[in-house]
């Protein structure tokens, strides 16, 4: 929803918002389902249900699962490893659809 004018003043996406969350992926951090899938569009975690945006699928993606990047590196002796994060849009009962982390949980030796 790129250029939707109204965005920069809604909860979830103020200016401050956006700026606090560069600084936790300028700090280090890694957005999960931004790695494992770089160029996806049109994957949202919230739809206004006043606006009925579901249907249409013009959302946000406000939930995220923000890692430490040892979780994307398969050749390390991480004991968890991230797999894939999506979306589960189908899902209904709330303007937010549940958002998913597949880890691999790797047993000693």
């Amino acid at each position: 929803n790129n250029g939707a004018k109204h965005l920069p003043k809604k909860a979830g996406v103020t200016l401050e918002e956006r700026a606090s969350f560069q600084a936790q992926l300028d700090s280090g951090f890694v957005d999960a389902f931004r790695r494992l899938h770089p160029t996806a569009a049109g994957h949202y975690s919230y739809w206004s249900q006043r606006a009925g945006n579901r249907e249409p699928n013009k959302g946000l993606r406000l939930d995220y699962f923000i890692c430490d990047p040892s979780f994307f590196d398969v050749s390390s002796s991480s004991k968890v490893v991230a797999r894939d994060s999506y979306m589960l849009p189908n899902q209904q009962g709330s303007d937010h659809c549940p958002v998913v982390l597949e880890l691999e949980v790797r047993s000693e030796g």
